[in-house]
Formats: C-alpha cells, sequence, structure tokens
C-alpha cells in the first residue's frame, strides 16, 4: 500500500494546560496516570471530530510507557516494607493508557502499544501501514510520551500527537502520507517546543506541524549508517 490519508490530527502539550480527558469516566480518570490522561486527551479530540472509535484499529506509539508509575513502584520497594501498591502495579505496564481508553469506550477492536525507544514514532507508523495494507478501513495512531520523572535525566516535558488514518481516498481528508522506509539524506529533526526537544516521540510534533504542505519528514534519528525512515507527505 502506497498512500495512506490522514482525516484529522490532534496534539498536546503541557503549554495546553491539564488535560481533561473526558473519553474517560470521572470516577476512573482520578486514578489514571499523566500518560494515559493525554492519550484519552487527544483521542477525545478526534472523537469529537468524527472518529467512531469501535471502528477503528488503535496503534499507540510510547517509548517510556508509565514511567513515572514505575518509578514510584521501585521508590516503594526500598521504602517500609517493600510492599508494592497492586493498583499502581497493574497501571505500570505499556499498554495502560489504551486499555484504559478501551475500558472507558467499549472499544473491543484490534489494538497494540509499540515501544522502541527513539525509533517508537517510525515503528509505530509501519505498524499502522501494515493493519492499513492489511485491510483495515480506519487506524488511530496515538504518539506519546509523558514528562521524565524529576530523578531521570535528560528532563522533558509530555507531548501527545493523534492521526486519523485512512485508506478511502474519497473520505475529507487533510493530508497524504507515503512511507519512503530508510533512506540517506533526511530532514533535519523537526522543530518543537523547547520543552519537548528531548522527547522521544518529538518527531511526530513534525507530522502536523507539516500537514498539508508537500514535504519530507523524517521520523527517527540517523542509524549508523546515517539512514533514517522518512515520509513524503502531500497536500489533500
Amino acid at each position: 500500500m502506497n498512500d495512506v490519508f490522514i482525516r484529522a490530527t490532534a496534539s498536546w502539550t503541557a503549554e495546553r494546560g491539564a488535560p481533561r480527558a473526558e473519553l474517560i469516566p470521572v470516577a476512573q480518570r482520578r486514578r489514571c496516570s499523566l500518560a494515559t490522561r493525554i492519550v484519552a486527551e487527544v483521542t477525545g479530540e478526534l472523537v469529537r471530530g468524527g472518529l467512531a472509535l469501535d471502528h477503528a484499529a488503535i496503534v499507540h506509539g510510547t517509548a517510556l510507557g508509565e514511567i513515572a508509575t514505575t518509578v514510584e513502584l521501585l521508590d516503594m520497594m526500598h521504602e517500609g516494607d517493600g510492599a508494592l501498591s497492586p493498583l499502581r502495579f497493574a497501571g505500570s505496564v505499556h499498554n495502560t493508557a489504551i486499555g484504559q481508553l478501551a475500558i472507558a469506550c467499549g472499544h473491543t477492536g484490534w489494538s497494540t502499544t509499540v515501544s522502541a525507544g527513539q525509533h517508537t514514532v517510525a515503528a509505530a507508523w509501519l505498524e499502522a501501514l501494515a493493519l492499513l495494507a492489511c485491510g483495515t478501513e480506519h487506524v488511530l495512531l496515538v504518539l506519546s510520551d509523558e514528562p521524565l520523572p524529576a530523578s531521570l535525566q535528560p528532563y522533558h516535558d509530555g507531548l501527545a500527537v493523534a492521526m486519523w488514518l485512512c485508506r478511502d481516498s474519497d473520505a475529507p481528508h487533510r493530508g497524504v502520507a507515503r512511507w519512503l522506509g530508510s533512506q540517506r539524506d533526511t530532514p533535519a529533526e523537526p522543530r518543537v517546543p523547547a520543552s519537548t526537544q528531548r522527547s522521544p516521540v518529538r518527531f511526530a510534533w513534525s507530522l502536523i506541524e507539516a500537514l498539508g504542505r508537500d514535504v519530507r519528514v523524517r521520523l527517527e534519528p540517523d542509524d549508523a549508517r546515517g539512514y533514517a525512515a522518512s515520509i513524503e507527505l502531500r497536500g489533500p
């Protein structure tokens, strides 16, 4: 499959304030981490724009997952009797955000979480494209990471980007994407808000910033050979 059509996008950074995450009921939301709430925030924006979540496959790309919860559990292991909170432990896995979203929205379709460090954006895109090539009509692609806890370096703020991808060229869309694979001389890394420049999913920001233009966008840092995966964007 060559062309993929981007129907809508949504993004969240800390400059927008605390995520409301209204897709998740209040009682459930109180127990959710920031990592989960920013996923719900950008997904909710697309749902309000017409995305039927129950008809879409979900691909979530996150390099760090529930890193704040994981650090909290590690601290608990070294305090008192070392007992861990079962609730915190259950919410420490990488697919927590998509699981919470599925419970809240009754999503019973296909979903997965992809984690590949600095290559997470490229790996998640490839997963979404494979689904579309195999016949899936709509894919919700969410790329996100929450802030690193203060005990970890280098610090970066949270970032979440959601993209509604489809195969239907006749449906209204904001742009067209074509996977170019691994290439040399890829464009420079994206300019992103200063607070998220070190985020592993910072490459997602350039995708929505470039949408509507005819441009090539990198999805990962160069490898040892000087190659990086990239996508060609075209206007609608």
